[in-house]
């Protein structure tokens, strides 16, 4: 083996050089994502962010994809559903996106009344459902709002991930009061989201820059959790999430963030 050309000091330096230039990177990089997020979270308001949901929802071909949609429920869907929905027969599903878990939840039996904000998707999941021979059909829904008409259900589902896609902690505990109606009495409620283990700099960041330039523009201070990916997206701790279900005046049965990100909850007796 030929024996390194450099003299060890110079080795050395050059190691130390490159290790403190990747270090130096992560941390750029890192500021970047959290400046990005911060300035565009400061100076775009609701309109805007609800915006960026439809041009990304445009651009992804996942979710109008007859083999992605043909896949049903996925694994930790189906424990939930062995394990908290045996006795349910009605259920009301907000976020249907394009008919995958339609179909899944059709195929074992359950009645669904299924709602979605994204017209381009309404369009193709009921296409899609059609195509499959499913009876349920998926009705337009103005976001982070309740159908007009209010029929109760055993079980209301918010879609995948969708609850991180409503900005404010208010606004979240606001539509989960709203959805009280809709529930029979021993009713229970399934979400899904988009988790982290603990905040961290990046999210404080995030939070100053966007309140900084929210004051000037008009716009809203980010939460800590808040972040541009390229869409609006906000990741809970598992604290904050029971929290927020707790102020809604819901009781957590199962919480878990291993199978997948959900959690399972019932209305609080009175």
């Amino acid at each position: 083996m030929p024996e390194n050309p450099l003299p060890m000091k110079w080795y050395k330096f050059l190691v130390r050089l490159s290790d403190s230039c990747f270090r130096f990177l992560k941390m750029l990089t890192n500021f970047l994502d959290a400046f990005h997020s911060g300035f565009w979270l400061g100076v775009i308001g609701k309109n805007g962010l609800w915006y960026f949901d439809e041009v990304h929802y445009k651009e992804s071909t996942t979710y109008i994809d007859d083999d992605y949609n043909e896949k049903g429920l996925f694994d930790w869907e189906t424990y939930i559903i062995e394990n908290h929905f045996k006795e349910v027969k009605t259920v009301m599903l907000i976020a249907a996106g394009g008919g995958r878990e339609v179909l899944g939840l059709s195929k074992r039996g359950f009645t669904v009344d299924a709602y979605e904000c994204n017209a381009a998707l309404v369009e193709y999941g009921n296409r899609f459902l059609k195509k499959k021979n499913v009876d349920s059909s998926i009705n337009h829904l103005p976001r982070n709002t309740v159908p007009s008409e209010i029929r109760k259900h055993d079980v209301v589902i918010i879609g995948w991930g969708a609850y991180s896609h409503i900005k404010g902690g208010a606004n979240r505990i606001r539509f989960l009061k709203a959805l009280y109606p809709y529930m029979n009495e021993a009713g229970r409620l399934m979400i899904s989201f988009i988790w982290v283990k603990d905040r961290n700099r990046r999210d404080r960041l995030i939070q100053s820059i966007s309140g900084f330039l929210g004051f000037f523009c008009g716009g809203e201070r980010a939460e800590q959790g808040d972040k541009l990916v390229p869409n609006y997206i906000h990741y809970f701790t598992g604290e904050e999430i029971r929290a927020e279900l707790n102020k809604a005046g819901y009781r957590i049965v199962e919480y878990d963030e291993e199978k997948h990100g959900f959690i399972i909850a019932e209305t609080k007796s009175e």
